[in-house]
């Protein structure tokens, strides 16, 4: 069965699930970042990320693309 599994302190839950996705606002710029990942057998993918600004040290990868407000791109990490 595919499926995420998640620790915290004495929690722990496996969610029944194939991709999700993060999303935080960075602290300095208050600017939110998203990133889809899915599974792939053991391993996590990273997709796709977005950010919907830059400033201090973020801004958009070459070859990202402005849509809708944020520029999305694919990064070049290996799965996880």
């Amino acid at each position: 069965m595919t499926g995420l599994c998640l620790a915290a302190g004495a929690l722990l839950t496996r969610l029944a699930v194939t991709s999700f996705m993060l999303a935080w606002t960075h602290s300095i710029e208050k600017v939110r970042w998203e990133e889809n990942w899915r599974i792939d057998g053991a391993a996590l993918v990273l997709d796709e990320a977005r950010i919907q600004g830059s400033g201090a040290g973020m801004e958009p990868p070459e070859g990202a693309v402005l849509d809708g407000g944020s520029w999305h791109y694919r990064p070049t990490v290996g799965a996880v």
